[in-house]
């Protein structure tokens, strides 16, 4: 039960590293020396804003599937405590993230009603 914890977290955050890479396009790719200034300033922004929107839809819902598999593999009929405890860490770090990026996304908005 370990090993297929540890291959599921390890194919989680496989897919989440391709997600990133491709949403960065075309930044770390052969294609980026064709860039202008104008064109990577604006690739740049763009994967900006999509990153933070990926990350705001993902974050949670991840945190959410790492707990129920924590709470599954614990209370299974072939239970592991130590696959449980790596499912539920990913479970708080997922959630530790989400939350500090809403708390920064807050603190940079400048208020316009003054």
């Amino acid at each position: 039960m370990l090993f297929e914890a540890i291959i599921v977290v390890l194919v989680v955050v496989a897919g989440l590293a391709a997600i990133i890479w491709v949403a960065n396009w075309p930044f770390n790719t052969p294609w980026e020396k064709e860039l202008s200034p104008e064109q990577r300033r604006i690739h740049a922004a763009h994967n900006q804003r999509h990153h933070r929107r990926a990350a705001r839809v993902t974050l949670p819902m991840l945190a959410i599937l790492f707990g129920i598999t924590s709470v599954s593999i614990l209370s299974g009929p072939r239970s592991d405590p130590f696959a449980a405890v790596v499912m539920g860490a990913c479970s708080v770090v997922c959630a530790g993230l989400f939350g500090a990026l809403i708390k920064r996304g807050r603190r940079r908005r400048s208020s316009t009603r003054r």
